[in-house]
């Protein structure tokens, strides 16, 4: 008897859905977020699962940063908790109630920087049900390891530093400083987009 072939669905194969989580999530009635993290940048949705599509509740792209004065990469640990920050201060009257993750078929790692996004959507008054174990500790949020790395760097290998933060030397941004910015960025955050409860 021959096997059958079962072709998957399109989407799963390019990547995109997986069925039986999305049919969890959708069976919840509860909103998701969605996060995505290019090779630049990260976008992150509230999205609302309607009878005529998904609707978009609120949406955050990392380049919205630079408006508050980041000038650093726009996808790593520090800037996915400002978006993520960012979002939940916009979203958190719309939403009402608790949401959940959605990563498609990506995997949601603990200390990851989607973690880092869903404590920033926590901190901004969004209701996440995530275990708060997952998240990176404040240190990292705040970008200290990063710090440390490149004083690390530029006392063993000056030119190794050049060569991997040559985009910022060109720009005279000095990443020392990244923890000092942070906490200007957020602060400039929470004045613009509501004090957090």
């Amino acid at each position: 008897m021959k096997a059958r072939h079962v072709q998957m669905y399109r989407r799963r194969r390019e990547g995109k859905t997986d069925y039986h989580l999305r049919k969890k999530v959708i069976a919840s009635r509860l909103p998701f977020v969605t996060i995505r993290i290019s090779n630049k940048n990260v976008l992150l949705q509230v999205v609302r699962a309607e009878p005529r599509g998904d609707i978009v509740v609120g949406s955050v792209q990392s380049r919205q940063l630079q408006k508050f004065g980041w000038p650093l990469s726009r996808k790593n640990i520090p800037a996915c908790y400002l978006c993520g920050l960012m979002l939940g201060l916009r979203v958190k009257e719309k939403v009402g109630s608790r949401a959940i993750v959605y990563m498609g078929i990506e995997p949601y790692v603990v200390g990851s920087r989607a973690a880092a996004a869903v404590k920033g959507l926590i901190a901004g008054g969004l209701k996440v049900e995530v275990d708060p174990e997952t998240f990176p500790d404040d240190g990292k949020i705040r970008g200290e390891h990063i710090v440390s790395y490149v004083r690390r760097l530029k006392s063993s290998d000056i030119d190794l530093y050049n060569r991997r933060f040559s985009g910022y030397v060109r720009e005279g941004v000095d990443v020392e400083e990244l923890s000092n910015v942070f906490d200007k960025v957020r602060k400039a955050i929470v004045e613009k987009e509501g004090a957090i409860e």
